[in-house]
């Protein structure tokens, strides 16, 4: 599912990549069935599908999109002016700089670093205030929610005894049910999603809808093709990649950390060395500011990764790859009806839970911007 995005410069758990979207979109598959006149309750489900959801779930996810990107550049707006007004505010505690600035300028040089650590203090509080007040993280959610909300009631309708009737025309009323169920998906609010996530996927057994034999094994392999290996090698993407970053970031806070300890170390011998007889050295003043800066910046890549949740999505990714690819299996191993929606069933139902879980993780997630 496309809506783990992460920093897709994801992802929602996942910018939503063409390789996810694609299950969306049934054109190629409805003009290969028109040659198939058995299989034309097939094409005209997969018809209504198209008609009905395609263009919402577009809609949905072309905003969620933009609500990440947006949270995104609030996020690291805020934590990078916040680090840049403590950098600001350690060099004018240690009067770093303020030689040479005072020559470049008598007059305007001891206004730069205030100034600047002014300018970055007041451009945090007015990214987080702006960030919290618009709910731009919320409204990432939300927007997610609502496409991937829309994605799973398509596979529930392909599924659905009423989208299968004998003459292949859907009845009016299953028409109007269905449009009310898109139309209530479209404008749900964050508390529906909070109540959603808030239960649990219940496991069921899918029963199967009236098909003939060749219009299960159409579903079947249409189901393995478009809907399970594209989100098995989808998860296996956002695994690595979640797994790159979470490795690449990962050691960067301690190592800021013991540096700083480390050089709080070398001003101190550097104050015995010299023993007062030269005053305060310029290195030892260089020495405990990068002390005092380092934690800075691991705050700073502690803050990503709290927004993110590297390595707790590179695990539920790895868990859900696990089971839709064992669930692969065991669909192409379906020899009836029965036991091939059954299969679909257990499938769809991986997803929801996933997308549950996601949701869950992201929503605890650190808030900044």
């Amino acid at each position: 599912m496309d809506f783990r995005q992460d920093f897709m410069t994801e992802s929602p758990a996942g910018s939503t990549s063409s390789l996810a979207n694609d299950d969306m979109d049934d054109r190629a598959e409805i003009a290969l069935l028109a040659d198939h006149p058995e299989l034309q309750r097939v094409s005209n489900a997969l018809r209504f599908c198209q008609s009905a959801i395609e263009p919402k779930f577009r809609a949905a996810d072309a905003e969620s999109l933009h609500a990440q990107r947006t949270y995104l550049r609030y996020a690291n707006a805020a934590a990078v002016s916040g680090v840049l007004a403590i950098l600001f505010g350690i060099f004018q505690m240690a009067h770093l700089g303020d030689a040479q600035l005072e020559n470049w300028s008598p007059k305007y040089g001891p206004w730069v670093l205030p100034v600047l650590e002014l300018v970055s203090a007041c451009t945090t509080v007015v990214v987080a205030l702006a960030g919290l007040g618009g709910q731009k993280q919320q409204s990432w959610f939300l927007t997610r929610f609502r496409a991937e909300q829309l994605r799973l009631l398509k596979f529930h309708l392909l599924t659905n005894p009423h989208l299968w009737p004998g003459d292949g025309v859907v009845p009016e009323k299953d028409v109007r049910n269905t449009h009310d169920r898109i139309d209530g998906l479209t404008n749900a609010a964050y508390s529906d999603l909070e109540s959603w996530i808030a239960r649990g996927t219940v496991p069921s057994v899918l029963e199967p809808p009236p098909t003939s034999e060749p219009e299960w094994r159409e579903i079947r392999e249409y189901y393995d093709r478009n809907r399970l290996q594209r989100q098995i090698h989808y998860f296996h993407l956002r695994r690595s990649k979640n797994l790159h970053d979470d490795q690449r970031t990962r050691i960067l806070p301690p190592i800021f950390f013991f540096g700083s300890v480390a050089f709080v170390l070398v001003h101190f011998c550097i104050e015995v060395a010299v023993s007062g007889e030269h005053g305060h050295p310029m290195i030892a003043t260089i020495a405990l500011v990068i002390s005092a800066a380092l934690p800075s910046l691991g705050a700073l890549i502690r803050v990503t990764r709290g927004v993110l949740e590297y390595a707790r999505n590179a695990s539920r990714c790895e868990s859900t790859h696990h089971a839709l690819s064992a669930l692969a299996v065991r669909l192409r191993d379906a020899s009836t009806a029965e036991a091939a929606f059954r299969e679909i069933g257990f499938a769809e139902q991986v997803l929801e839970s996933d997308l549950r879980e996601w949701l869950r993780l992201m929503v605890e997630s650190e808030w900044f911007g």
